[in-house]
């Protein structure tokens, strides 16, 4: 047969791959610009910390803090202090020959109330030479406010020390360069190194030919944050001021001065930041600096990159969703979650930040997706099969009954289809019977008739054989019989009569016992039968109801001694009837009594006997009795022979209903 005239390729293969492009289209588009930047951004911004905090090194043991913290604050008074301390404290520091000095304090007007404290201060550091201070930027705008003239040109270097915040407030990101239209101003932890060393690479100001002020976090470096323990090495402003550290403890450093007290310094949000999720400006500039200076600063990933990567992840996901089971493909796409994270927990070892989100979202929206599809598509499959079944003769409603237990749908479905799949199984069977019964049991009969005439024909007659017609018309008989049952029983299975009328069983009873008196009477066996004036009514088929009854009858007869009595009784035993039928046969082997009703079914000793017949008679009353909603019990007397109870339910008779 050809590929394409198999009705189930042609009904399933094709929506399928169909319905996998589809969703790939779909969420692959979806997975391409979710991975641009700023998609999804809480749900990176939480992957990259997570990501970042594994990541974290030692802290870099160049950087010293000098903190204004609460204690210097309540020694020397409330802020703004003199700037003559400020001098002085340059002084000190400077004297240990440090690499860098950062006074973080705008020194943008001028001291009114001590206007020579300004000179001391410009003196200190222009005798030092490493001490940077900050510009004041006005946000949304390019403004840009310098300190002092004096101490603009006593400092080392200018920078800008603002940091940009993501859009949930948090600090993760600082900007190297800030570019006005009038110059670029370094972060001012990225100029201290610069101080001794100008020549590094980093100390060379970027393309400033851009006016761009609008802090893109796209261009900014993920900040390589040190770990909490050991944290950098910290001193008290009081201190360091009244001589108590001496300045040796600054050889060879880089001392970034600033506020720590409460009320005094801005803190940030730090969620990148292993066990310190919150630090003020001075803090978050060591942080900076420690990254500058063990190269531990990250990049975002090219746009180019996250889109390949998440497109791959998911990709890969929805191949495996198409070749692979409902479980293994379940465990595949969590491998592939597993690996997603694993690849954003390895990105920082490249010094790179991935955004893999869209990669996550899209694994967790195939599976869904792919399994209502898929489960759709096995709906319409069944839907299909029960139409198909239906259109060979099947009748469903009855299966429908079996199914109407089962509250899910598709569970309703699959009952049905199973039912339905348990019939054709049993119309197999029938088929294997009708075959069995056309290729052996009814072909014996007409082989006897054939093999009877050609030894009559070439022989002649035998003497002591019966006539040729008498053996053909026994024969004949034989086979019409075979046939006449074979037929009713396939008829009653696989067409039950719907007629339920009202059906007196003494008259049944009557009326069977006629059919079968001729046999008796051949057989010599006496029938015995003693009609009760109650009437009997149950409701069925007159027809198979008399049929059952002669199968019966005729079955006691064919197995009973000559001379012998056939007893036939009704009675009436919880809203059922029960007509009995006894022989004083040899009764059933224990062993055959379950089979009984069998098609086909005989007892091994009567095989090859002279008692004729396949095994359909009993098959037939099994089969009517089911259909009238009762049924047919077999045993072995204990006064000797075979009893077969023919349970029926009770009706109310027609002039009482």
């Amino acid at each position: 047969m050809p590929a394409s005239s198999h009705p189930y390729q042609r009904r399933t293969s094709p929506p399928i791959w169909r319905q996998w492009l589809l969703l790939g289209l779909v969420l692959g588009g979806l997975v391409l610009w979710l991975s641009q930047p700023g998609q999804i951004p809480r749900a990176n911004a939480w992957l990259q910390d997570w990501a970042t905090r594994w990541h974290s090194r030692s802290a870099a043991p160049e950087v010293v803090l000098v903190l204004v913290d609460d204690r210097s604050i309540a020694t020397i008074g409330r802020w703004p202090w003199r700037r003559a301390l400020h001098a002085q404290m340059v002084q000190h520091i400077s004297a240990g020959q440090p690499q860098s000095i950062a006074l973080d304090f705008l020194f943008t007007e001028e001291d009114l109330d001590y206007p020579a404290d300004d000179l001391l201060l410009a003196h200190a550091m222009q005798d030092s030479g490493r001490v940077v201070l900050p510009i004041s930027t006005a946000n949304g705008t390019n403004s840009v406010y310098l300190p002092i003239a004096p101490l603009a040109e006593a400092a080392a270097a200018l920078a800008h020390s603002r940091i940009p915040h993501d859009p949930d407030g948090n600090v993760r990101r600082f900007a190297p360069w800030l570019h006005t239209p009038s110059a670029s101003w370094p972060h001012m932890a990225l100029a201290l190194p610069c101080v001794e060393r100008p020549q590094l690479p980093l100390c060379q100001p970027p393309d400033s030919s851009s006016t761009d002020t609008s802090w893109l976090h796209t261009q900014h470096p993920h900040i390589g944050f040190a770990r909490r323990q050991p944290s950098f090495t910290h001193y008290s402003y009081i201190d360091v001021l009244q001589g108590r550290i001496p300045a040796s403890a600054f050889r060879n450093k880089h001392v970034l001065i600033g506020a720590s007290a409460t009320g005094l310094a801005q803190t940030h949000a730090t969620p990148s930041a292993p066990g310190q999720p919150s630090m003020s400006d001075v803090e978050l500039m060591g942080h900076i600096l420690h990254g500058i200076l063990q190269g531990s600063h990250l990049h975002s990933a090219p746009t180019w990159v996250n889109q390949t990567f998440n497109l791959a992840v998911v990709l890969a996901g929805l191949l495996a969703l198409l070749w692979l089971g409902p479980s293994a493909a379940l465990l595949a796409c969590l491998g592939l979650g597993l690996l997603t994270l694993a690849a954003n927990l390895v990105a920082p070892m490249l010094g790179w930040v991935l955004q893999p989100a869209a990669a996550l979202l899209g694994l967790i929206s195939a599976y869904p997706l792919w399994s209502w599809r898929r489960q759709t598509a096995a709906l319409r499959f069944l839907q299909q099969e029960m139409k198909a079944l239906q259109a060979q003769g099947m009748t469903l409603e009855a299966l429908g009954d079996g199914a109407k237990g089962a509250k899910d749908f598709v569970q309703q479905r699959i009952t049905v289809v199973e039912l339905a799949l348990q019939q054709l199984h049993q119309l197999q069977a029938q088929r294997e019977q009708a075959m069995r019964f056309i290729s052996h049991d009814i072909r014996a009969p007409i082989g006897a008739i054939l093999t009877s005439v050609e030894m009559e024909r070439n022989f002649g007659p035998t003497p002591d054989a019966p006539p040729l017609l008498e053996r053909v018309e026994r024969h004949a008989h034989s086979a019409l019989r075979l046939a006449d049952d074979f037929v009713h029983l396939a008829r009653s299975l696989e067409q039950p009569s719907q007629q339920r009328a009202p059906v007196e069983l003494g008259l049944l009873i009557d009326q069977a016992l006629d059919d079968v008196w001729a046999m008796a009477t051949t057989h010599r066996i006496r029938l015995h039968w003693q009609a009760q004036e109650q009437e009997a009514f149950t409701l069925g088929d007159a027809s198979q109801l008399r049929r059952a009854l002669v199968n019966l009858l005729t079955n006691a007869i064919k197995y009973s001694p000559q001379e012998t009595d056939v007893d036939v009784q009704l009675q009436l035993h919880d809203g059922h009837w029960h007509i009995s039928v006894r022989d004083q046969g040899h009764g059933i082997d224990e062993q055959e009594l379950p089979h009984l009703f069998t098609p086909f079914a005989r007892q091994k000793r009567h095989e090859g006997g002279p008692v004729a017949g396949i095994g359909l008679g009993l098959a037939y009353v099994a089969t009517v009795a089911r259909q009238h909603g009762g049924q047919i019990q077999a045993r072995n007397h204990p006064e000797g022979g075979a009893e077969f109870v023919l349970q029926l339910p009770s009706a109310t008779p027609p002039d009482q209903a």
